[in-house]
């Protein structure tokens, strides 16, 4: 036999996230001087260290070294009895391999966590609150839920009541509030209270919270009320002072256009110097063709062109109505001409359509003379075109010469 250990205590209680410092006595069995390692196992070695970790005894002799244990404070330290094992190697048999062994006593950690998700909610009469129980101990959780009002105008139902919660774990609570009593005050009233989660023998997890309880009667319903009266009372004046005078002008044009008018009659005239009655000339509507003139452009991008009516000989056009048409939202000028006279000029991106020129006076067109529309495109509307396309229709009538 090399070597010999043992711990001065044969269990050891230890709490998590302190340090606990052990004595471990090696004793070497032999005759000659050894050198032996010292090394951690069970549950606990990744809590442990050893100071120092290497020994150089003479024959005989023994040596005192430090254990110290660390547990994390975490909820994976589970609470309870742990073993620790620390095994002496001697250099000179490695194989003859000696271990000491311990008991530790890891203490149990409290450690709970109330978070209210929506810290503030508002009213009249309940909220539901929703918040989290959280174990960050090494113990199971059983936390009976609380309210805290020091105001007493409020109560309220949890829901589960109780939440028991696994170490590491989080568990989802609601919370319905009430109030016992009405606000008919006009102003909100804002009322904090507490939130507790108790379990015997832990620290009590505490949240806080606020309701704020809005009044029966709206804030701004008064206000609201005079706005719609005096959005009324505008309403009512432009009834009877615009729109009842309006409705019965045109009541009274529409009498005055349904009789029918007296008829005059010109009395022929004698002229003084001949003797000569003259009779008198009632002038005459014109009769003549109505005509409607398609003048449709396609031009691709970067390039202009022209489409043109040309008024037939011994006729002439007169032009009473022109729409523009730009379908597809093209870009460009488009030109409505008389020969070489522009007479309406259009900016395509301006408009997407119809468009009217409006011609309070016709444009008379002789014969021979040619209406005619001239575009230039600089870039189409719809990308799955690849020219610009625009349309004017011209409306007019055809008279003789």
């Amino acid at each position: 036999m090399a070597a010999q250990a043992w711990f001065s205590r044969g269990d050891a209680d230890v709490t998590p996230g302190t340090v606990a410092v052990l004595q471990l006595t090696v004793v070497n069995l032999g005759d000659t001087t050894d050198t032996f390692v010292l090394t951690t196992a069970g549950m606990a070695a990744g809590w442990t260290t050893i100071d120092p970790a290497t020994l150089t005894l003479f024959g005989g002799t023994q040596q005192i070294v430090d254990i110290e244990v660390f547990p994390p404070l975490l909820p994976s330290t589970t609470a309870g009895p742990t073993s620790l094992s620390i095994r002496i190697i001697p250099q000179s048999d490695p194989d003859d391999v000696r271990s000491a062994e311990t008991t530790l006593n890891i203490a149990g950690s409290f450690d709970r966590r109330l978070d209210v998700l929506q810290p503030a909610l508002r009213g009249r009469r309940s909220a539901t609150y929703e918040m989290m129980l959280e174990n960050r101990g090494n113990t199971q959780a059983s936390c009976r839920l609380h309210l805290i009002d020091s105001s007493g105008r409020i109560e309220a139902e949890f829901d589960p009541p109780a939440a028991g919660v696994e170490p590491g774990g989080s568990t989802l609570i609601r919370m319905k509030v009430r109030t016992k009593r009405f606000q008919w005050e006009r102003r909100a009233r804002t009322i904090p209270f507490r939130i507790d989660a108790d379990q015997p023998g832990s620290p009590t997890a505490t949240s806080n919270a606020t309701f704020v309880q809005t009044p029966m009667v709206p804030e701004h319903l008064v206000g609201r009320i005079v706005g719609l009266v005096s959005v009324a009372a505008v309403v009512l004046a432009g009834w009877f002072g615009v729109v009842m005078p309006a409705i019965r002008d045109a009541a009274n044009t529409a009498v005055r256009e349904a009789v029918p008018e007296t008829t005059t009659t010109i009395a022929p005239t004698i002229d003084s110097q001949t003797g000569v009655t003259v009779q008198p000339t009632v002038p005459q509507e014109e009769e003549g063709t109505i005509i409607n003139i398609p003048l449709s452009v396609s031009v691709p991008v970067g390039q202009s062109d022209t489409a043109v009516y040309k008024v037939p000989a011994g006729q002439r056009l007169r032009v009473t109505d022109i729409i523009v048409q730009n379908p597809n939202s093209d870009q460009g000028s488009l030109l409505i001409l008389r020969g070489d006279v522009p007479l309406f000029t259009f900016n395509l991106a301006a408009f997407f359509g119809d468009v009217s020129a409006p011609l309070v006076t016709p444009i008379e067109l002789l014969a021979g003379e040619e209406l005619s529309v001239q575009v230039t495109c600089t870039s189409q509307g719809d990308q799955t075109l690849t020219t610009c396309f625009q349309n004017v229709f011209a409306s007019g009538i055809l008279l003789p010469a």
